[in-house]
């Protein structure tokens, strides 16, 4: 006998539109704004010729 199952029943929704919202709010300011930030930190360490974990604290 196989591992498949079929799927279950439809479930209802367990977001509401306004945890949405706030959820899309945070990826926007995720990739945005921080990614960017870390980005250009990692790249500065680079540059220095270090990227240990803790290279802006040496």
């Amino acid at each position: 006998m196989g591992r498949y199952r079929p799927p279950g029943p439809p479930k209802a929704n367990l977001i509401t539109p306004e945890g949405e919202k706030v959820l899309r709010e945070e990826l926007q300011y995720l990739w945005k704004v921080k990614r960017p930030e870390v980005t250009r930190a990692v790249s500065e360490a680079a540059a220095m010729g270090d990227r240990s974990e803790n290279a802006e604290w040496k």
